[in-house]
């Protein structure tokens, strides 16, 4: 019975992609990178522990299948990947490990993953498993959440297991130096299972409960699931003002968060730096990197005309760069006043009102017949006047005054 599906990863993945971005030690990448490839390889069923324990588990009646299990219990914290509990309280806790390159174990119990072909020393997965156990026995003992049976509480026979993908290299210690027969690759756990089940059916069968009684108890434990986001920063030991340019890139225009520079990744702006939140993907604001966005320099570049005013609230606008939908990567003309105005204009309504090209020099001897603003001299480049000189209103698009040029 499958009682609680995987926690989707796609936050996360956004989170650390953007991570990726910016300027850290190679040390620091390499975690990032590790973190992300394990993400990635987690939400690809078939290579996945949770594709293979589904496989056999998710419609069999006699076993309880939880993923991404996470409790709290007097200030300690287990996550654990998989649960797997049976009718006789069988409780297996699945540790699950997607190191691409591989795992090694040496003679003596250690563990490493391999990066570029390099062996890099992690803590080990069986311990932190171990870890995970006792901290769930306690949990359920000290809440009385244990099933019963004839009023006597069963309580769980653990075991300890640790799964990496099928497609991942396992390099295990010569038979006798270490037992790391907890260590497996996903697609081998069943066969180990009807194996352990042989040999331990006959001590369990006094703990039997029925499939409705197993129900009760994972989905109760399931319910107690506490999700929260994983503090990247922290575990990658991220400076906060690493992450902000150490206060020399402008604040974001949404939430007011320092920003980081990036570069667009797609569409026919790729390669182009900007400023992008350090709040992504909580916050997705973006500023041109040209541009600093600063309540001056927005008024200034107005006035001389080098960015036009919102259409919605007349306030300056300023160069954005779109960040999803079609048209992701692309510039466009966005209000100063976001997001409390939402006015937009696509670079070329600005750049060609009707044949007419950007704003070449504003002057006050000429006033626009409709709002009494100061013109500007611009060039018509459609139609039978393709090529001469007219006065245009400086309140364009809010304004569509015109006025000949006397010859």
């Amino acid at each position: 019975m499958l009682i609680k599906e995987k926690d989707q990863n796609q936050q996360q993945i956004d989170y650390l992609t953007d991570l990726l971005d910016r300027d850290f030690p190679e040390a620091q990448k390499r975690q990032i990178e590790r973190e992300l490839k394990c993400l990635y390889s987690a939400d690809k069923g078939e290579k996945s522990p949770a594709y293979y324990l589904e496989l056999d588990f998710a419609n069999n009646k006699n076993w309880a299948l939880i993923h991404d299990l996470r409790i709290e219990h007097k200030g300690q914290v287990a996550q654990i990947d998989h649960l797997l509990i049976g009718r006789m309280m069988e409780c297996y806790v699945i540790e699950s490990k997607n190191f691409n390159s591989g795992v090694m174990i040496s003679d003596e119990g250690d563990f490493s993953y391999f990066y570029k072909n390099k062996p890099y020393a992690i803590p080990s997965p069986i311990e932190q498993n171990e870890r995970h156990i006792q901290l769930l026995d306690r949990f359920l003992s000290d809440n009385k959440l244990y099933p019963t049976r004839l009023g006597v509480a069963l309580k769980p026979d653990y075991r300890n297991i640790v799964l990496i993908s099928p497609t991942s290299r396992l390099t295990k210690p010569k038979k006798g130096l270490f037992d790391c027969s907890a260590v497996m690759k996903a697609d081998k756990f069943v066969s180990h299972f009807k194996k352990d089940i042989e040999t331990s059916s006959l001590s369990s069968i006094t703990k039997v409960m029925s499939s409705d009684s197993l129900m009760s108890f994972a989905e109760k434990l399931a319910f107690l699931h506490e999700a929260k986001p994983i503090d990247y920063k922290a575990k990658f030991s991220i400076d906060e003002n690493t992450t902000e340019n150490e206060g020399t890139a402008p604040k974001c225009p949404e939430c007011q968060h320092g920003m980081v520079r990036r570069t667009v990744k797609k569409g026919k702006n790729v390669g182009k730096a900007f400023w992008g939140c350090s709040q992504y993907p909580k916050c997705k604001g973006v500023l041109d990197i040209k541009e600093p966005a600063t309540a001056a320099s927005v008024k200034q570049d107005a006035e001389v005309g080098a960015a036009p005013e919102c259409p919605k609230c007349s306030k300056p606008m300023i160069k954005r760069v779109a960040t999803k939908g079609e048209n992701k990567g692309s510039e466009f003309w966005g209000c100063s006043d976001f997001p409390k105005c939402k006015g937009t204009l696509k670079i070329d309504s600005v750049a060609e009102q009707e044949g007419v090209p950007v704003i070449e020099k504003k002057t006050d001897d000429v006033l626009c017949p409709k709002c009494n603003a100061a013109m500007v001299k611009r060039i018509s480049k459609k139609g039978d006047n393709a090529g001469k000189e007219f006065w245009g209103c400086s309140k364009f698009p809010k304004c569509r005054g015109v006025l000949p040029v006397k010859q």
